[in-house]
């Protein structure tokens, strides 16, 4: 009972500062336009902070009481059968499957009417598929994590230079969107178990799974590009509907039927896995068994929750509010940067992900990284490339320059910071780019842009690219992190500095 109090102290503390931010923001369009949001849109957003609070608790129950323990167990028992034929097919199904149900891609797909080709879904989930393979082969054969993400985004930006402009910011949004609330989760345990089966040399390879994975969607629609064909229909603009009395909550209670069906989606692969695994290796007892069935059930729960509250009650709220301050009139419409930087720092406390990572960190750290500075550093991240994002909205600069020189930072970086730090950094732009940041900051990104242009069409150049740079900033700040953490260790004892440095947060082959 005393930690399901702080779970729920822990979530209130996540999701106040966002609903003060979006209510003040309102607050100010009332007292300086009179164009507050309508009392129908505030009324769903209110109770869309209502089904966050829920979603997100029995979402951390599920998380420590299913998806890890299983997550580490089927890695474990991935590597410790020897044989590549049973370790690769079965890793590829991990990720593909579970990313063509994952739902985050579903609310990707239909925050970009001017995608009509639906394949791209599957692209995606191959790409995921083979990555996770790829992540898994460099965890076994030792390959440094810092040549390999090296290696991979210099592939990126080759192909990103060939690949039509057309592809080039759906590919990068797609990285972080197809490690979502139900496989990052998983892909962490699964990772912590195959470096836990191979001991003590694998501690260092704890954390980059993710961020592997996350580079196979950008890879392959690069790809898809070049030698397929991605056709866009143009975008139609149409007026918000403004619900009132109880069409609001029938809003609810027709979208959480739909979500829970896109959930139980998500979770049937992993659950038929580890029940393939239960009978094949694991053979678990019923208590532990139990146990895991009742995680499933919070975290099927939780999740549909989660992105009913998201999707009905802060995807409109947040469309709106962009567009209300981008169409300030003179320099006041440059608010909307600053506006959505807070946003964006705030929102990612919100992210379900990010905060099962970042308690990772902490337990596997002991402490030595703790979970409020992840998520200082992330939240910072993200509200720099909500900034970038807004700006881009407002100056039409293209995209690439920011990636090319936000990557080759964030690559440079790598090569002097301690080499966990370095995964724990790229796992993170994976799971910042989550719900939260798809179903609020982008379309008060797509907002912003149909004010600013006057056509809703601006959405498939401006607001494209948001959620790339979401997954992009946090390799920064998080590296940053890494290097105060190096000269701070320099100092109190020189010779333990560099990659000696991660051993002093390396225990026993748990993890804990």
């Amino acid at each position: 009972m005393h930690s399901l109090n702080i779970m729920l102290r822990k979530t209130a503390s996540h999701i106040l500062p966002l609903t003060l931010l979006v209510l003040a923001a309102d607050v100010l369009l009332l007292i300086f336009t009179n164009n507050a949001m309508p009392a129908g849109l505030l009324i769903k957003f209110l109770i869309g902070v209502v089904f966050l609070f829920v979603g997100m608790t029995l979402i951390e129950l599920g998380e420590e009481t299913a998806m890890i323990p299983m997550g580490k167990r089927i890695g474990a028992a991935l590597l410790k059968t020897g044989r590549y034929s049973i370790l690769l097919p079965g890793l590829f199904l991990i990720g593909a499957l579970v990313t063509m149900a994952e739902p985050d891609i579903a609310v990707f797909v239909s925050q970009y009417p001017g995608i009509a080709d639906r394949r791209m879904v599957f692209v995606i989930a191959g790409g995921v598929g083979v990555f996770l393979m790829l992540g898994v082969l460099r965890m076994i054969k030792k390959i440094p994590f810092t040549l390999t993400i090296a290696l991979l985004y210099g592939i990126v930006l080759v192909l990103a230079g060939i690949a039509p402009d057309s592809i080039e910011a759906v590919a990068f949004d797609s990285g972080g969107i197809s490690t979502g609330p139900i496989l990052v989760p998983f892909i962490m345990a699964l990772g912590l178990g195959l470096s836990s089966a191979r001991g003590r040399g694998g501690n260092n390879d704890r954390f980059g799974t993710v961020a592997v994975c996350s580079v196979g969607p950008v890879i392959a629609l690069l790809l898809y590009g070049i030698f397929g064909r991605l056709d866009h229909a143009a975008v139609e603009q149409t007026a918000a509907h403004v619900p009132v009395g109880m069409e609001i909550i029938s809003e609810f209670l027709k979208e959480l039927p739909l979500y829970l069906e896109e959930v139980a989606l998500a979770l049937a692969p992993i659950m038929i896995l580890f029940v393939l695994f239960q009978f094949i290796f694991l053979r678990l007892p019923k208590a532990e068994l139990k146990r895991v069935g009742v995680g499933l059930l919070f975290s099927f729960i939780g999740h549909a929750i989660f992105l009913t509250g998201v999707g009905v009650g802060f995807l409109p709220s947040g469309e709106y509010i962009g567009g209300a301050i981008a169409s300030l009139p003179g320099a006041a419409k440059w608010l909307a940067i600053p506006v959505g930087m807070l946003m964006g720092y705030f929102v990612v406390m919100a992210e379900p992900a990010v905060r099962v990572m970042n308690q990772r960190v902490e337990e596997i750290t002991v402490g030595a990284v703790t979970e409020k500075a992840m998520m200082t550093m992330i939240s910072l991240g993200v509200a720099a490339s909500a900034g970038i994002a807004l700006l881009r909205v407002m100056t039409g600069v293209p995209l690439k320059y920011f990636l090319i020189g936000g990557y080759a930072l964030a690559i440079a970086l790598s090569f002097v910071v301690p080499r966990m730090f370095t995964g724990i950094a790229f796992d993170s732009g994976g799971v910042a780019s989550g719900a939260m940041s798809l179903i609020f900051l982008l379309p008060f990104a797509r907002g912003a842009a149909t004010a600013v242009s006057g056509s809703a069409d601006s959405v498939l150049t401006d607001a494209f690219g948001l959620m790339a740079l979401v997954a992009m900033t946090p390799l920064i700040s998080v590296q940053l992190l890494g290097l105060s953490y190096n000269i701070k260790l320099r100092r109190i004892s020189p010779v333990r500095s560099g990659d000696d440095a991660v051993t002093i947060v390396e225990f026993d082959e748990e993890g804990e």
